[in-house]
C-alpha cells in the first residue's frame, strides 16, 4: 500500500466517522417527514409525584419505507397529556406546528389548546423555542435538576392535566438548595428568540395519518444538514481511496 494512499484512506475514515458520529445518533434526517417511533424507554431521570419520568427519553426511528435505525437517540416529552410510547409519527417543523392548516398541526394545536386553566396552553413559536433552549439543559452534567427543568418545560404549555396526575406548579424543587422549577422556567422564556431550526415536533398518527390524543407529542433535534453534507465528503473519500488502492493494485 502506498503511502499516499495509507494517509488519504486514515483522513477519509476520520471525516466519515467524525461526522456520522456527530449526527445525533439516528435521528430523523432534517428532510424527513414521517416514519414511525419506537420508544425505548427513559435514561436515569429520578420519578417525581406518581412516578413520572423526567429528562431526556430514548427512542429508535424508522423513516416510512427504510430500516429501523440501530441506534437511540434523544427525545424529550413537552405533551402532558397522553402516554408515551411507540407509533406511526408525522415530523413538523415549528412553522409547521404552528401555522400550517394541514390536518395533523391543526388537531396538534387544539390538543394544546384543551388545558383546563386556559393561560399556559396553545403553541406558539416562542414557546416551542423556549423548550428547545431548555432540553440542551438536559445533559448528564445537569441530571440532578431534570426534575424541575420537566416541570419547567411542561408548565411553559399547560397549567394542568386533564385525566393525568396533576402536574406540579413552578414551586417544584426536589433538591434542598436547588434551583426551582420556577428558575429554569423564566431561563427558558429568556431564550425565547433562541435558534430551534434543527429541532422537530415528533406527532403521533395511526395508520390513517389521523393524529392521535392518546399518545404524547416529543421534541427531538435532528443533524444539521450541514454534517449530513460533511458525512458525504467524508464517504466520497472513502469511495476514491478505495478506487485508487485498486489501481496502484
Amino acid at each position: 500500500m502506498s503511502r499516499t494512499f495509507s494517509r488519504s484512506l486514515r483522513l477519509a475514515f476520520v471525516a466519515a466517522t467524525v461526522t456520522a458520529g456527530s449526527a445525533h445518533a439516528q435521528a430523523p434526517s432534517p428532510t424527513a417527514t414521517s416514519g414511525y417511533l419506537d420508544f425505548v424507554g427513559s435514561y436515569a431521570g429520578a420519578p417525581i409525584a406518581n412516578n413520572i419520568i423526567t429528562g431526556p427519553y430514548r427512542a429508535k426511528f424508522q423513516p416510512t419505507g427504510g430500516a429501523m435505525g440501530a441506534n437511540e437517540f434523544a427525545v424529550y416529552c413537552f405533551d402532558w397529556l397522553g402516554l408515551a410510547g411507540d407509533s406511526d409519527i408525522q415530523i413538523l417543523t415549528f412553522s409547521d406546528a404552528v401555522s400550517s392548516m394541514a390536518p395533523v398541526p391543526t388537531a396538534l394545536r387544539l390538543k394544546f389548546a384543551d388545558d383546563p386553566e386556559g393561560t399556559a396552553g396553545g403553541l406558539t413559536t416562542a414557546k416551542l423555542n423556549s423548550a428547545a433552549w431548555l432540553t440542551t439543559q438536559m445533559t448528564m452534567a445537569n441530571q440532578a435538576q431534570w426534575n424541575e427543568m420537566h416541570v419547567a418545560l411542561w408548565r411553559l404549555f399547560w397549567d394542568a392535566g386533564v385525566g393525568s396526575p396533576t402536574l406540579p406548579d413552578l414551586t417544584f424543587q426536589s433538591g434542598t438548595g436547588d434551583p426551582n422549577a420556577q428558575y429554569w422556567f423564566d431561563m427558558a422564556v429568556q431564550n425565547a428568540t433562541y435558534d430551534a431550526s434543527n429541532f422537530r415536533i415528533l406527532a403521533p398518527v395511526d395508520g390513517q395519518g389521523v393524529f392521535r390524543t392518546d399518545r404524547q407529542v416529543f421534541l427531538a433535534q435532528v443533524p444539521e444538514p450541514g454534517s449530513f453534507a460533511l458525512t458525504g465528503v467524508g464517504l466520497v473519500a472513502l469511495a476514491w481511496a478505495s478506487r485508487r488502492r485498486r489501481h496502484i493494485a
